[in-house]
């Protein structure tokens, strides 16, 4: 049933698009998703170029599952997109082989424009601390996102346990909310941490810049093969050093030792050590805060994005 309605959409895109003329539009930009084909469709009938920016497929692995039923339709929609799509953004360097192999799209047709960050909105400078932590003492790993399976939260729980009696000074902060939220409690009480971490629970996407200047590094405890985690780009901003899993992704983006460590994925006593050496080499930990900053203002932020996805333009008009 989800998956009728999600192509019934396409018709309530067709009906909202009916006030707008082929003369008033130069570019339709889409974000995929799986049955979407309204702008696809229309940017044919209108005769105007058409990006589609790739987060996944119908052949992904997602979280939610899907209709066996209506996966060779989902499939043969995907084709009928990326065929008429003049080019694809895809997020990662996965992503772009996974559209190679899977789909038949030619290479050159793709550009890998992982996510990115604003850099004047999580500017170090702006930041006013959140009362209730503006006065913690100590160094704070910190997480900010859901509490769900896929993000590894137990995984970074049991590694700061592994570090936590050799950086007496080293605290957790854990920001956000989920369903894993009982069962990370559950843990954090099991192994005696209770006093080391912090549990703001979901705050206001506009108020993350006052929490994540808090931290001292920035982790991703787990992932996925194809996915651009937005707050790595967040982290690094505001020139937090990150510690990230070594899924394809995350590596497009972070040189283990320059704006960051990686880990081997799912792997706890690596992230323990990673976390551990920015925690006490004061030098690496202050080179790769300033790298991390840097990366963001020269490569990952949304106006280089954008320049980026425009040149596509240029280079098919010519």
């Amino acid at each position: 049933m989800f998956e009728c309605v999600e192509l019934a959409y396409n018709l309530a895109t067709l009906r909202q698009t009916k006030k707008f003329g082929a003369d008033s539009i130069d570019l339709i930009f889409e974000r995929y998703a799986i049955f979407a084909f309204a702008g696809a469709y229309l940017s044919r009938r209108w005769r105007i170029p058409f990006i589609i920016e790739i987060n996944y497929t119908s052949c992904s692995p997602l979280v939610r599952k899907r209709s066996a039923f209506l996966r060779p339709l989902a499939k043969r929609v995907d084709r009928y997109i990326f065929s008429r799509a003049t080019a694809l953004v895809a997020v990662s360097s996965y992503l772009k082989r996974h559209l190679v192999s899977e789909f038949g799209v030619a290479p050159e047709r793709i550009i890998v424009v992982p996510n990115a960050a604003d850099p004047d909105v999580f500017d170090i400078s702006k930041v006013v601390l959140p009362p209730a932590y503006a006065d913690v003492q100590g160094k704070i790993i910190g997480f900010v996102g859901g509490f769900y399976p896929w993000h590894g939260l137990e995984l970074l729980v049991r590694a700061f346990n592994e570090i936590a009696s050799q950086v007496p000074d080293a605290k957790l902060m854990l920001v956000g909310d989920g369903p894993t939220l009982p069962a990370i409690r559950a843990l954090i009480d099991q192994l005696g941490l209770a006093e080391r971490v912090m549990l703001p629970g979901r705050i206001p996407h506009q108020e993350l810049p006052s929490y994540i200047a808090l931290f001292h590094i920035g982790v991703m405890p787990d992932s996925n093969e194809y996915g651009s985690p937005m707050k790595i780009f967040e982290y690094m901003a505001l020139g937090k050093p990150v510690v990230v899993p070594d899924y394809s992704p995350l590596v497009d983006v972070i040189d283990d030792g320059i704006e960051g460590r990686v880990f081997a994925a799912k792997n706890v006593e690596h992230l323990a050590s990673c976390m551990a050496m920015l925690l006490t080499d004061n030098t690496a930990h202050s080179q790769m805060s300033a790298q991390a900053r840097k990366k963001i203002l020269t490569m990952h932020n949304w106006q280089i994005n954008a320049e980026s996805i425009l040149a596509i333009l240029s280079g098919s008009k010519k």
